[in-house]
């Protein structure tokens, strides 16, 4: 059984390895944009700090694969309202060799945003963006990056979200997100290894 096992792992990490593929783990800061009341109040996010994961196929001087994010922002006027976001986009980019160990890249990214909350229903929201960064290559398999992301969440002003208004408990208000698209901007730094 030992040995059966063994071999297993042998040929899994053998296609890996031919089959080449890159695990990638970051952090960040998140950058939102505000929010508004139908009353036309502007609400604005706290800006906070984000976790990425990333797994592409990669190409010659090109990837592709699935990125996952996650954040949970508060809102600064009212710091006990909460809301989480957790992105799961399919991505694709370009590389470019910048200078020795250096590639630059550039990429497109499409999926869906969940957006859950501790005071209403979740939602999720079609999203798309783009990506553009370094990495700083230590060995062909091990990489350091740091990128700026762009993120662009398609709603539209029937999407609301309600709450309480601060004058009294007993009345009612709906947010909607600020136009028809959620702007958010992300920058990164994280680690990557390509088998």
């Amino acid at each position: 059984m030992k040995k059966s096992l063994t071999v297993l792992c042998l040929m899994l990490t053998s296609f890996a390895a031919s089959a080449g593929y890159s695990v990638s783990a970051g952090f960040g800061k998140n950058f939102s944009q505000s929010l508004e009341t139908e009353e036309n109040l502007k609400i604005d996010l706290d800006d906070d700090s984000q976790f990425t994961f990333s797994i592409d196929r990669t190409i010659e001087s090109a990837r592709y694969g699935l990125f996952y994010s996650a954040t949970t922002l508060n809102m600064e006027a009212q710091s006990d309202k909460k809301i989480e976001m957790q992105y799961l986009l399919f991505q694709s980019a370009v590389e470019v060799p910048l200078g020795k160990n250096i590639n630059g890249f550039v990429g497109a990214q499409i999926g869906a945003n969940h957006v859950s909350t501790n005071f209403t229903e979740s939602d999720t929201f079609f999203t798309t963006g783009l990506y553009a960064g370094a990495e700083y290559l230590f060995t062909d398999n091990v990489r350091v990056y740091v990128e700026s992301r762009w993120l662009a969440t398609i709603v539209n002003n029937a999407s609301n979200v309600s709450c309480t208004l601060p004058t009294s408990e007993n009345e009612q208000c709906l947010w909607h997100f600020d136009g028809d698209v959620l702007n958010q901007f992300q920058t990164n730094i994280g680690f990557s290894y390509r088998f």
